[in-house]
């Protein structure tokens, strides 16, 4: 029996990111029989029907979040019974900030199994000026409890082994490529677009990759750079260039968009350019390099440890004149067309060799 801790989940039932990779997870369980959705409630891990695992794996629906939340309400309306300490294990694939919830994590640390994404909050504060580090500490206190630990990457372990000062045996549970749903693309010298997919944010890179586009077009370099994602309300010099780039046509802002958006903005991409240094996996260009598109990427990228580097330009320095050099190449028809092949030959893993995974490591 495995006691699920959806909270987070079904308290804000994003599309991305952390819930992202739970839905996945949720949608490809081996046998989902096994899992017991609950939540966490007035110090209580509490059962949910049964009925909301395959809820969270529709379609999204057209209204977004409005939608998401309503469709979810009938399974929330009332309080759940509460279940049974110590039964079976409590599996956890979250981060969070509620303290209480982090003590009955640690007081269930024997029954306890979490998967860990990364440790930036801590290793890395000046990432993030809201100062996160400080309010998810109790987080950071029930992970070092609990007896068991697994990571999204192969970084992520060693972070941990860094910041608990002790040796980590848990596995490495690879995150899927597979999760766009995009057919596989083809080169086409009339894909000019490059798109960068992410928040806009300094550990992103943004900054350099608007640089260097400005560059290049000042060098005549005719193409469009596409940024998918919410311009984060800290982004302050990110946010003064995008003003000073006001009204440049080659400059496409689509924002935070559904996945209908970013397949269709990848069907005309050249290249994903993903400049981030900052992430505990990186999904992104695994996902553009499933489908085919090749990909610009600051070396060392964790989703990218132990993969073949065909298909992708991995930038030893992720600043304006690295990535300005890499677009000089991705846009030359001949280079392109070479990444574009090699990027084909790649095999990826899948969201279902992902909760596989999960499933065999939880028992």
């Amino acid at each position: 029996m495995i006691r699920f801790d959806i909270s987070k989940l079904v308290d804000e039932p994003r599309r991305s990111g952390i819930q992202r990779v739970e839905r996945e997870m949720i949608r490809y369980w081996p046998d989902r029989e096994q899992l017991l959705p609950c939540r966490f409630e007035a110090g209580e891990m509490r059962a949910l029907p049964a009925g909301i695992l395959d809820a969270l794996c529709l379609d999204a629906p057209a209204d977004g979040m409005a939608g998401e939340r309503a469709r979810l309400a009938p399974f929330l309306a009332a309080p759940g019974p509460v279940m049974a300490r110590g039964a079976g294990t409590l599996f956890c694939a979250e981060l969070f900030d509620d303290p209480a919830r982090a003590a009955y994590h640690a007081e269930e640390a024997g029954s306890a199994a979490w998967l860990v994404y990364d440790f930036l909050p801590w290793l890395r504060p000046e990432w993030f000026p809201a100062g996160p580090a400080n309010r998810l500490m109790p987080y950071l206190h029930a992970m070092r409890a609990v007896a068991r630990r697994s990571f999204i990457s192969a970084a992520t372990r060693r972070e941990c082994a860094a910041v608990f000062q002790r040796s980590e045996t848990g596995p490495v549970l690879t995150l899927g490529a597979d999760g766009l749903g995009l057919e596989r693309q083809h080169f086409d010298p009339a894909r000019r677009d490059i798109v960068m997919l992410g928040t806009v944010e300094a550990r992103k890179n943004a900054g350099a990759a608007l640089g260097a586009a400005e560059i290049l077009w000042r060098e005549g370099l005719e193409f469009r750079l596409v940024l998918i994602g919410a311009v984060e309300p800290d982004a302050l010099v990110e946010q003064a260039i995008l003003r000073r780039l006001a009204g440049e046509r080659r400059l496409v802002q689509l924002g935070a968009v559904p996945d209908a958006v970013v397949r269709e903005s990848l069907r005309r991409a050249r290249a994903l350019l993903f400049p981030s240094e900052g992430e505990g996996f990186g999904l992104p260009p695994v996902e553009a390099l499933y489908c085919g598109i090749p990909v610009i990427v600051a070396a060392g990228l964790p989703a990218l440890e132990g993969v073949s580097a065909v298909g992708q330009i991995r930038l030893a320095s992720a600043d304006v004149e690295g990535v300005a050099g890499a677009l000089r190449t991705v846009l030359d028809d001949g280079a392109a067309a070479g990444l574009w092949a090699a990027a084909g030959t790649l095999r990826l893993r899948t969201w279902r060799d992902f909760a596989g995974d999960v499933a065999g490591w939880l028992g």
